[in-house]
């Protein structure tokens, strides 16, 4: 995973965000650096929503 990636998924572990709050605590990051980076999280299936929508890392068994 990315540095990137893994700064995202820290930063999920702490506290559930919408993506457009996800989006604007990068916007340092060229898009296609975002987006690449987004998808290695999403491929490792370890995003889930919280009952707002907001993501956050789910637990294993409950990752979509």
């Amino acid at each position: 995973m990315s540095p990137l990636a893994k700064r995202i998924v820290a930063e999920l572990e702490q506290s559930p965000r919408q993506f457009h709050d996800v989006v604007e605590d990068h916007m340092d990051v060229p898009w296609p650096d975002f987006l690449k980076a987004w998808g290695e999280i999403r491929a490792a299936c370890i995003l889930g929503r919280d009952d707002d929508g907001a993501y956050m890392i789910a637990p294993a068994d409950t990752a979509v």
